[in-house]
């Protein structure tokens, strides 16, 4: 039976040609992923899907596609080739069924049938596995422990306890109601998010992507340590697009880590600095990968009230990396690229109008308040046409498929792990047990603010190590963010604060997986890459902070508040780049002056008018002295 399964599902295999089942599988997966994007782009222009609609049709597009393309995966044999159709078929029954009660549902006031349950059991072990597969095997462990859970509440100690879930009260939580998989994070990406991974596959393919790297190249390259000032603008670009750390780091890293080692940096530092300014991306205006659509959702406020609240912080954290960048070419003597191996002006300047469409969604959202699906459509429209300008630029087929493929690529991850944090979602609400987490974690806290932060800094760290931005965001908005409300922490500063350190995981070791992957281009070693890249995030650490006691910093307050909150955000981020490199201005520091200039940055942290002027005086007390140690220095050659 397997001989004869495993010759009826042939795929392509190495020094083979594809069977000509496999290429008929792959125009179909191609034909489905076009209607995916078609979907998405007539709900946005028309109107989205009215119910569950929107929700079960963009799920079911990507549970399919899935487990289609997990069908062509090489050297496969027939039993998982078997398991891939089983879930296709069990996942997309299981999501149909929703579909066609879901208008019944009102009229059934709480009634769970056999059928429901069975479904929902289906629909979310296809979920799990999609997990396991795509977002991570720690987010499918922790959807585990919370399923569990739900059912063993009456046997859990202390808080823990609850009066537990039955099969048909899980049921009609997770699988039928509003806030379990078919809830506001599915929403998020079947709305918003796919039309701006559609959009980011665009940049990609048009060459936006390699526009912005030159781009940087040109304003940058020439100064001290200028490649490495290039990843860092380029990739913050490109991040902001791609919303992948690690992408980002294979996408700009294979380009700006050669150029960083030619001209002296070494590989490990390289490396880091690739790792760092590509994490950041994910917190840099505007589009900020998919978190920003997810966080609007989840907090019921608009898309451009999250990019205004994010756009000082991830400013000061690439002015940090910029800094630090620039000490160490200081330091260590090394100097720009030559001017002749620059790109062209004149050719990249040509290719400027391709960003218009970045600075027509801001003008669309934040002028215009228009609604995130319609400013995500005609971004799109917007950018096709342009593309057809140029020869170079312009969508052909091959581009085409491109597109189509990393549009799907990008909305499958998004949507599994939007979908099955649902789960963790019905069963926080369901048991009751957030509002209890919540009071357990301040009272942890002794009530004392800054450490309930640090505490969340920690659970944020360890959660992101093991799973995507979004999949940690998500899990610990429900399970964390209350309880910094409940401190009297704004909601967007708790949710920006999570989000944060989410991203941040990245370049935080033992698991810091995008400085991995820039070890990997760099040829260097992970775990040096990996303290290295800590070392120049080490502003992401502070920031969240910052924001959190100085408001201020996320555009909220008067205008004078928000100009002296730069001004002092400003020379702690000097502060701490420079005791993070033992340079300033102009002068190597002692280890004594290093921890001086730490601790005034700290002291910046704080809004009270107090330890601001206590920290500047600090700082340039430091500069005025070693101004003074010059003057001696060159008084004393000119008497010799």
């Amino acid at each position: 039976m397997k001989e004869k399964l495993a010759g009826m599902w042939s795929v392509r295999e190495e020094g083979t040609e594809f069977s000509s089942f496999s290429k008929i599988w792959d125009k179909l997966i191609f034909l489905i992923s076009v209607a995916f994007i078609v979907f998405h782009l007539y709900t946005a222009y028309f109107g989205v899907v009215s119910g569950v609609g929107q929700k079960a049709v963009h799920l079911l597009f990507m549970v399919v596609l899935l487990y289609m393309k997990d069908f062509m995966i090489p050297k496969q044999g027939a039993v998982k080739k078997a398991w891939n159709v089983i879930l296709l078929i069990l996942g997309a029954v299981s999501i149909l069924y929703v579909f066609q009660i879901w208008s019944a549902l009102t009229y059934r006031r709480g009634i769970i049938y056999q059928t429901d349950i069975i479904f929902g059991i289906l629909c979310i072990l296809g979920l799990l596995v999609a997990t396991k597969r795509r977002v991570a095997a720690s987010l499918a462990i922790v959807v585990c422990c919370f399923i569990v859970f739900s059912f063993v509440g009456p046997w859990m100690p202390g808080f823990l306890k609850h009066t537990g879930m039955t099969l048909k009260s899980f049921t009609n939580v997770i699988f039928l109601g509003s806030e379990g998989v078919f809830g506001t994070a599915l929403y998020a990406s079947a709305q918003n998010v796919a039309l701006f991974v559609i959009l980011g596959a665009i940049f990609e393919a048009t060459g936006v992507g390699d526009f912005m790297i030159q781009l940087a190249s040109m304003a940058f390259g020439k100064f001290t340590g200028g490649p490495a000032k290039v990843s860092v603008i380029a990739s913050g670009f490109f991040g902001s697009i791609s919303g992948s750390a690690i992408a980002n780091v294979v996408g700009t890293g294979t380009f700006t880590i050669p150029m960083m080692k030619k001209v002296g940096f070494d590989p490990e530092f390289a490396g880091a600095v690739e790792a760092t300014a590509s994490t950041g991306g994910q917190i840099m205006p505007p589009i900020m990968g998919s978190g920003a659509f997810i966080m609007a959702e989840m907090i019921g406020v608009s898309y451009f009230t999250i990019v205004k609240a994010a756009f000082i912080p991830s400013v000061l954290f690439y002015l940090a990396a910029l800094l630090q960048v620039h000490f160490y070419a200081k330091k260590h003597g090394i100097k720009g690229v030559a001017k002749d191996t620059l790109p062209d002006k004149k050719n990249v300047l040509k290719r400027a109008y391709l960003i218009l469409p970045l600075v027509f969604l801001v003008v669309a959202l934040g002028v215009w308040k228009w609604t995130i699906t319609r400013t995500g459509f005609y971004s799109i429209v917007l950018a096709v046409v342009l593309s057809c300008f140029r020869k170079e630029t312009r969508i052909n087929f091959e581009k085409f498929k491109e597109i189509v493929n990393n549009s799907v690529n990008g909305c499958i991850t998004v949507a599994v792990a939007c979908a099955i944090v649902g789960v963790i979602i019905g069963v926080v609400m369901g048991t009751g047990i957030g509002v209890r987490l919540s009071t357990i974690l301040i009272d942890v806290a002794g009530g004392k603010l800054f450490l309930l932060l640090a505490l969340t800094m920690v659970c944020s760290l360890i959660m992101g190590m093991g799973m995507p931005t979004n999949g940690c965001y998500l899990v610990l908005s429900i399970l964390i963010a209350p309880a910094l409300v409940k401190m009297n922490v704004s909601l967007l500063a708790a949710h920006l604060f999570i989000f944060y350190f989410g991203c941040i995981s990245s370049v935080t070791p033992p698991v810091a997986l995008a400085a991995y992957a820039a070890a990997g281009i760099a040829k260097c070693n992970p775990g040096k890459c990996g303290i290295k890249a800590f070392k120049l995030a080490i502003s992401g650490f502070i920031l969240p902070f910052m924001f959190i006691y100085n408001p201020a910093l996320m555009l909220d307050g008067s205008f004078l508040n928000i100009v002296r909150a730069l001004i002092t955000a400003f020379a702690g981020v000097y502060c701490l780049a420079g005791a993070m490199e033992r340079y300033l201005v102009r002068w190597e520091i002692s280890r004594i002056e290093t921890v001086v200039l730490c601790a005034a940055a700290l002291l910046l942290i704080d809004p009270n008018l107090i330890t601001d002027v206590i920290g500047i005086g600090v700082a340039a007390a430091l500069i005025l002295i070693h101004g003074a140690k010059d003057k001696v220095k060159k008084a004393d050659v000119q008497d010799a």
